[in-house]
């Protein structure tokens, strides 16, 4: 299966189609970047929510007591 078949077929998360966004605007990669929006709208109207980025909403676990060390 080649990549623009599966991202046809919805087989990549969010986090690869970050990726595959990255690197296709280098390339100026119109298709992909369209198979990509579309694959992400597709991912969305099923109910699949990308991952939040760690830390981005407090959820990080708090700094260990030799990191706070160094704060004082």
């Amino acid at each position: 299966m080649d990549r623009l078949e599966k991202l046809r077929n919805d087989v990549y998360s969010f986090a690869e189609l970050d990726t595959l966004e990255k690197n296709a605007k280098k390339l100026d990669d119109l298709e992909t970047l369209d198979l990509i929006a579309t694959s992400r709208l597709s991912k969305t109207a099923k109910g699949e929510q990308p991952q939040k980025a760690k830390g981005s909403d407090g959820d990080e676990t708090p700094p260990s007591r030799r990191a706070r060390r160094g704060k004082i």
